[in-house]
């Protein structure tokens, strides 16, 4: 509570092990022009550097002040995390950041701004890369990350829509697909959801090819634990993950694609070669979705 007053908004962020980032989201998150009353609820996912999580906490409480709070719990993955998070959130909308995410000073504004329209049930917004003058992520931007419709880097829920749904599905034990999942489900249950591109964040994507395929692996893993759970709910659904993954592969026929250097067909066929590798070295590995299943 702030004030005495309900909070309008919650910002869940999870958080584990790194701490590049979540003083950048903090300090951000303090400059939001946004009329509302807002909370911002951090999660420590059981890291093993505690102290060093909750001295940076402190710092940024110097400004948010008590808008902040701060808890921790067993390491369970980011969509526990979330969840748990949830648990203490006292807003009508639940608005997702990762600890790497860095709001525009407008971004809490616009995102609020779209459930002004009757019926909707999510937004989600435009994510573009922090760094503006490296090759790579500005390349990874327009591709294949432009797409993204669901990243739990920058969405928000209603209350009601979250808690309809049972939140995010803990037996994802990874960060990867738990955020598809969940939006998914929300349109399967019939929920409108709306895209804006003014409420803007900025986030480090990969500035190297080694850094690029440990998260396309990472993907194929998500995907893994997905197909998996729906191979029977939904057959279709996960049977064709792999395939869906697999389609930029087509690139690879492309002589530009083997010439060297940075393309954008180059970085899509990368993509799939990647993510399809992480998947069928998960599909089968009892980690890929686990048994305590939700939603």
């Amino acid at each position: 509570m702030v004030d005495g007053n309900r909070p309008q908004v919650s910002i869940i962020i999870p958080l584990y092990r790194r701490t590049g980032w979540i003083g950048k989201c903090l300090a951000a998150l303090s400059c939001q022009n946004f009329d509302g009353i807002f909370e911002v609820i951090v999660i420590d996912d059981g890291s093993p550097n505690k102290e060093e999580i909750e001295g940076l906490v402190d710092e940024a409480r110097q400004f948010l002040g008590e808008r902040l709070s701060f808890a921790r719990k067993e390491n369970g993955g980011p969509a526990a995390a979330r969840n748990f998070g949830a648990r203490f959130a006292s807003g009508e909308l639940f608005c997702f950041l990762d600890d790497d995410s860095v709001p525009d000073p407008s971004w809490l504004r616009e995102i609020v701004r779209s459930f002004g329209e009757s019926g909707v049930g999510l937004v989600c917004g435009r994510t573009i890369a922090y760094q503006r003058k490296a090759a790579l992520p500005l390349l990874l931007e327009r591709t294949v990350y432009s797409g993204k419709c669901w990243a739990t880097n920058n969405i928000a829920y209603r209350r009601d829509v979250f808690e309809s749904l049972n939140g995010f599905d803990e037996a994802f034990p990874e960060p990867s697909w738990e955020d598809n999942d969940l939006g998914l489900r929300a349109r399967w249950a019939g929920f409108r959801h709306e895209y804006n591109p003014q409420a803007l964040i900025f986030h480090p994507h990969e500035e190297t090819i080694d850094e690029y395929r440990l998260k396309c692996r990472l993907n194929g893993r998500g995907a893994a634990a997905f197909s998996r759970k729906y191979l029977f709910r939904k057959p279709l659904w996960g049977l064709a993950t792999p395939f869906l993954m697999s389609r930029r592969l087509v690139y690879g026929i492309l002589p530009s694609v083997w010439r060297g250097g940075l393309t954008e067909q180059y970085v899509q066929f990368l993509w799939s070669l990647f993510s399809l590798q992480g998947f069928w070295g998960a599909c089968w590995s009892n980690k890929a979705y686990g048994k305590n299943q939700k939603g």
